[in-house]
Protein backbone atom coordinates (compact mmCIF):
# COMPACT_ATOMS: atom_id res chain seq x y z
CA UNK A 1 0.00 0.00 0.00
CA UNK A 2 1.11 3.56 -0.64
CA UNK A 3 0.06 6.68 1.22
CA UNK A 4 -2.17 8.67 -1.10
CA UNK A 5 -4.63 10.28 1.32
CA UNK A 6 -3.27 11.71 4.58
CA UNK A 7 -5.48 13.55 7.07
CA UNK A 8 -3.86 16.05 9.45
CA UNK A 9 -5.82 17.10 12.54
CA UNK A 10 -5.28 20.87 12.78
CA UNK A 11 -7.14 21.80 15.98
CA UNK A 12 -3.98 22.08 18.10
CA UNK A 13 -3.14 25.76 17.77
CA UNK A 14 0.07 25.30 19.79
CA UNK A 15 1.48 22.78 17.29
CA UNK A 16 0.18 24.28 14.05
CA UNK A 17 3.58 25.18 12.56
CA UNK A 18 5.05 21.74 13.26
CA UNK A 19 1.98 19.92 11.90
CA UNK A 20 1.96 22.02 8.73
CA UNK A 21 5.68 21.44 8.13
CA UNK A 22 5.23 17.71 8.61
CA UNK A 23 2.22 17.71 6.27
CA UNK A 24 4.19 19.48 3.54
CA UNK A 25 7.07 17.04 3.92
CA UNK A 26 4.79 14.02 3.71
CA UNK A 27 2.98 15.44 0.70
CA UNK A 28 6.27 15.83 -1.15
CA UNK A 29 7.70 12.49 -0.02
CA UNK A 30 4.69 10.35 -0.90
CA UNK A 31 2.96 12.42 -3.58
CA UNK A 32 -0.07 12.28 -1.30
CA UNK A 33 -3.22 14.38 -1.07
CA UNK A 34 -3.14 16.19 2.28
CA UNK A 35 -6.38 17.07 4.04
CA UNK A 36 -6.14 19.64 6.82
CA UNK A 37 -9.13 19.00 9.10
CA UNK A 38 -10.44 21.52 11.61
CA UNK A 39 -13.38 20.54 13.80
CA UNK A 40 -15.78 22.97 15.48
CA UNK A 41 -17.28 20.88 18.30
CA UNK A 42 -20.80 21.32 19.58
CA UNK A 43 -21.28 23.13 22.87
CA UNK A 44 -21.25 20.75 25.81
CA UNK A 45 -24.70 20.88 27.40
CA UNK A 46 -25.17 19.47 30.90
CA UNK A 47 -28.71 18.23 31.69
CA UNK A 48 -29.05 20.28 34.87
CA UNK A 49 -28.27 23.52 33.12
CA UNK A 50 -29.25 22.76 29.55
CA UNK A 51 -32.14 25.21 29.50
CA UNK A 52 -29.85 28.03 30.63
CA UNK A 53 -27.58 27.87 27.58
CA UNK A 54 -27.57 31.43 26.28
CA UNK A 55 -27.03 32.76 22.79
CA UNK A 56 -23.94 34.56 24.09
CA UNK A 57 -22.40 31.31 25.29
CA UNK A 58 -23.12 29.55 21.99
CA UNK A 59 -21.86 32.45 19.86
CA UNK A 60 -18.75 32.87 21.99
CA UNK A 61 -17.92 29.18 21.70
CA UNK A 62 -18.35 29.20 17.94
CA UNK A 63 -16.39 32.44 17.49
CA UNK A 64 -13.44 31.04 19.44
CA UNK A 65 -13.10 28.10 17.04
CA UNK A 66 -13.88 30.07 13.88
CA UNK A 67 -11.24 32.68 14.67
CA UNK A 68 -8.58 30.02 15.10
CA UNK A 69 -9.80 28.12 12.05
CA UNK A 70 -9.30 31.09 9.74
CA UNK A 71 -5.73 31.68 10.92
CA UNK A 72 -4.87 27.99 10.63
CA UNK A 73 -6.43 27.77 7.18
CA UNK A 74 -4.16 30.56 5.88
CA UNK A 75 -1.12 28.87 7.42
CA UNK A 76 -2.01 25.46 6.00
CA UNK A 77 -2.94 26.61 2.50
CA UNK A 78 0.08 28.90 2.28
CA UNK A 79 2.48 26.07 3.05
CA UNK A 80 0.74 23.59 0.73
CA UNK A 81 0.62 26.03 -2.17
CA UNK A 82 4.26 27.00 -1.70
CA UNK A 83 5.32 23.35 -1.82
CA UNK A 84 2.96 22.48 -4.67
CA UNK A 85 1.16 19.85 -2.58
CA UNK A 86 -2.25 18.50 -3.55
CA UNK A 87 -4.33 19.53 -0.59
CA UNK A 88 -7.72 20.38 0.85
CA UNK A 89 -8.79 22.45 3.85
CA UNK A 90 -11.84 20.89 5.50
CA UNK A 91 -13.81 22.77 8.16
CA UNK A 92 -16.60 20.80 9.83
CA UNK A 93 -19.14 21.67 12.49
CA UNK A 94 -19.61 18.52 14.53
CA UNK A 95 -22.75 17.45 16.32
CA UNK A 96 -20.49 16.04 19.03
CA UNK A 97 -18.82 18.07 21.76
CA UNK A 98 -15.64 16.02 21.22
CA UNK A 99 -13.17 17.05 18.53
CA UNK A 100 -11.99 13.42 18.43
CA UNK A 101 -15.35 12.26 17.05
CA UNK A 102 -14.99 14.51 14.00
CA UNK A 103 -11.42 13.34 13.38
CA UNK A 104 -12.48 9.70 13.67
CA UNK A 105 -15.37 10.15 11.23
CA UNK A 106 -13.24 11.77 8.54
CA UNK A 107 -10.08 9.80 9.31
CA UNK A 108 -11.67 6.48 8.42
CA UNK A 109 -11.49 7.43 4.73
CA UNK A 110 -7.74 8.12 4.90
CA UNK A 111 -4.63 5.99 4.48
CA UNK A 112 -3.04 7.68 7.49
CA UNK A 113 -4.27 10.02 10.23
CA UNK A 114 -1.80 12.45 11.81
CA UNK A 115 -2.68 13.91 15.21
CA UNK A 116 -0.87 15.75 17.99
CA UNK A 117 -0.15 14.28 21.39
CA UNK A 118 -2.42 15.84 23.98
CA UNK A 119 -1.51 16.42 27.60
CA UNK A 120 -3.49 17.12 30.74
CA UNK A 121 -1.96 20.61 30.96
CA UNK A 122 -2.73 21.57 27.37
CA UNK A 123 -4.15 25.00 26.49
CA UNK A 124 -4.72 24.22 22.82
CA UNK A 125 -8.50 23.78 23.04
CA UNK A 126 -8.41 20.01 22.42
CA UNK A 127 -10.08 17.80 25.01
CA UNK A 128 -8.01 15.63 27.31
CA UNK A 129 -8.17 12.05 26.01
CA UNK A 130 -8.30 13.17 22.36
CA UNK A 131 -5.24 11.16 21.33
CA UNK A 132 -6.36 7.95 23.03
CA UNK A 133 -9.84 8.10 21.54
CA UNK A 134 -8.63 8.63 17.97
CA UNK A 135 -6.05 5.85 18.23
CA UNK A 136 -8.49 3.35 19.72
CA UNK A 137 -11.58 4.11 17.62
CA UNK A 138 -10.44 5.36 14.22
CA UNK A 139 -9.66 1.98 12.66
CA UNK A 140 -6.78 3.51 10.66
CA UNK A 141 -3.06 3.81 11.38
CA UNK A 142 -2.51 6.94 13.46
CA UNK A 143 0.74 8.89 13.57
CA UNK A 144 0.99 10.77 16.87
CA UNK A 145 3.29 13.80 16.98
CA UNK A 146 4.89 14.70 20.35
CA UNK A 147 3.97 17.91 22.12
CA UNK A 148 7.53 19.19 21.79
CA UNK A 149 10.06 19.11 18.95
CA UNK A 150 10.14 19.57 15.19
CA UNK A 151 9.62 16.53 12.97
CA UNK A 152 9.70 17.60 9.33
CA UNK A 153 10.55 14.06 8.22
CA UNK A 154 9.98 10.71 9.91
CA UNK A 155 10.69 7.11 9.01
CA UNK A 156 14.42 7.04 8.21
CA UNK A 157 15.40 5.03 11.30
CA UNK A 158 12.47 3.02 12.63
CA UNK A 159 11.93 1.00 15.80
CA UNK A 160 9.12 -1.57 15.52
CA UNK A 161 7.79 -2.98 18.80
CA UNK A 162 6.88 -6.61 18.09
CA UNK A 163 5.46 -9.41 20.23
CA UNK A 164 3.46 -11.48 17.76
CA UNK A 165 0.04 -10.17 18.81
CA UNK A 166 -2.75 -8.97 16.53
CA UNK A 167 -2.10 -5.34 17.44
CA UNK A 168 1.63 -5.50 16.81
CA UNK A 169 1.08 -7.25 13.47
CA UNK A 170 -1.44 -4.64 12.43
CA UNK A 171 0.95 -1.80 13.32
CA UNK A 172 3.99 -3.34 11.62
CA UNK A 173 2.19 -3.89 8.31
CA UNK A 174 0.37 -0.54 8.51
CA UNK A 175 3.73 1.21 8.93
CA UNK A 176 5.39 -0.22 5.84
CA UNK A 177 4.09 2.48 3.53
CA UNK A 178 5.28 5.22 5.88
CA UNK A 179 8.76 3.80 6.27
CA UNK A 180 9.36 2.78 2.65
CA UNK A 181 12.44 5.03 2.51
CA UNK A 182 13.86 3.83 5.84
CA UNK A 183 17.61 3.35 6.10
CA UNK A 184 17.31 0.97 9.05
CA UNK A 185 14.52 -0.90 10.82
CA UNK A 186 15.00 -2.34 14.32
CA UNK A 187 12.45 -4.97 15.34
CA UNK A 188 12.42 -5.31 19.14
CA UNK A 189 10.62 -7.88 21.28
CA UNK A 190 10.45 -6.69 24.89
CA UNK A 191 10.85 -9.35 27.57
CA UNK A 192 10.45 -12.42 25.32
CA UNK A 193 11.71 -14.61 28.16
CA UNK A 194 8.30 -14.17 29.80
CA UNK A 195 6.61 -15.94 26.89
CA UNK A 196 6.58 -19.65 26.09
CA UNK A 197 8.32 -19.23 22.75
CA UNK A 198 9.65 -22.03 20.57
CA UNK A 199 12.16 -19.94 18.63
CA UNK A 200 15.83 -19.06 18.82
CA UNK A 201 15.43 -15.35 18.10
CA UNK A 202 12.04 -13.78 18.88
CA UNK A 203 10.86 -11.69 15.94
CA UNK A 204 13.22 -13.26 13.39
CA UNK A 205 10.41 -14.53 11.17
CA UNK A 206 8.72 -11.13 11.08
CA UNK A 207 12.08 -9.51 10.33
CA UNK A 208 12.46 -11.90 7.38
CA UNK A 209 8.98 -11.02 6.14
CA UNK A 210 9.77 -7.31 6.28
CA UNK A 211 13.12 -7.83 4.55
CA UNK A 212 11.27 -9.28 1.56
CA UNK A 213 9.72 -5.83 1.16
CA UNK A 214 13.20 -4.40 0.81
CA UNK A 215 13.76 -3.24 4.39
CA UNK A 216 17.09 -3.68 6.16
CA UNK A 217 15.82 -5.22 9.41
CA UNK A 218 17.57 -6.19 12.63
CA UNK A 219 15.66 -8.30 15.16
CA UNK A 220 16.58 -8.26 18.82
CA UNK A 221 15.24 -9.16 22.25
CA UNK A 222 15.04 -6.36 24.85
CA UNK A 223 15.04 -7.25 28.56
CA UNK A 224 13.48 -4.42 30.56
CA UNK A 225 15.16 -4.84 33.93
CA UNK A 226 13.62 -2.36 36.34
CA UNK A 227 11.92 -0.36 33.56
CA UNK A 228 8.32 -0.63 32.44
CA UNK A 229 7.70 -1.91 28.91
CA UNK A 230 6.85 1.60 27.69
CA UNK A 231 9.95 3.15 29.25
CA UNK A 232 12.11 0.33 27.85
CA UNK A 233 10.83 1.06 24.35
CA UNK A 234 11.49 4.79 24.70
CA UNK A 235 14.97 4.11 26.06
CA UNK A 236 15.77 1.71 23.23
CA UNK A 237 14.43 4.16 20.66
CA UNK A 238 16.93 6.69 21.99
CA UNK A 239 19.75 4.13 21.97
CA UNK A 240 19.26 3.26 18.29
CA UNK A 241 18.56 6.85 17.23
CA UNK A 242 15.04 6.06 16.02
CA UNK A 243 12.94 8.87 14.54
CA UNK A 244 9.77 6.75 14.49
CA UNK A 245 8.34 4.15 16.89
CA UNK A 246 5.80 1.66 15.55
CA UNK A 247 3.61 -0.24 18.00
CA UNK A 248 0.20 -1.74 18.55
CA UNK A 249 -2.18 0.10 20.86
CA UNK A 250 -3.44 -2.20 23.59
CA UNK A 251 -6.62 -1.47 25.50
CA UNK A 252 -10.39 -1.45 25.63
CA UNK A 253 -11.83 1.56 23.83
CA UNK A 254 -15.12 1.58 25.72
CA UNK A 255 -13.51 1.95 29.12
CA UNK A 256 -10.28 3.67 27.98
CA UNK A 257 -8.55 1.11 30.17
CA UNK A 258 -5.12 0.28 28.75
CA UNK A 259 -3.44 -3.04 29.45
CA UNK A 260 -0.17 -4.74 28.37
CA UNK A 261 1.70 -3.35 31.35
CA UNK A 262 0.54 0.18 30.63
CA UNK A 263 2.88 0.43 27.62
CA UNK A 264 0.34 2.22 25.46
CA UNK A 265 -0.41 4.83 28.09
CA UNK A 266 3.27 5.33 28.93
CA UNK A 267 4.12 5.99 25.30
CA UNK A 268 1.17 8.33 24.78
CA UNK A 269 2.15 10.34 27.85
CA UNK A 270 5.96 10.36 27.47
CA UNK A 271 6.76 10.05 23.76
CA UNK A 272 9.78 11.95 22.49
CA UNK A 273 9.54 10.89 18.83
CA UNK A 274 6.55 10.36 16.53
CA UNK A 275 4.71 7.09 17.16
CA UNK A 276 2.63 5.17 14.66
CA UNK A 277 -0.09 3.23 16.46
CA UNK A 278 -2.67 0.75 15.22
CA UNK A 279 -5.40 -0.98 17.18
Amino acid sequence: MTLKTILISMNDIDRADQLVNLAAGMGEKFGAHITGLYVIPAVQVYPAGGMQLTTQVYDGHRKYFLDHAEALKRKFQGAMNKAGIKSEWRLIESTSSLIADGVIEHGRQSDLVVIPQTRSDTTSGIEVGFTEQVVMDCGRPVLVIPSFGDFADVGKNVLVAWNGTRESARAAFDAMALMKQADTVNLAWVNPQEEDLDMDLPGAEMATTMSRHGFKVTAEAIPVGDLSVGDALLSHASDVGADLLVMGAYGHSRMREFIFGGATRTILESMTIPVLMSH
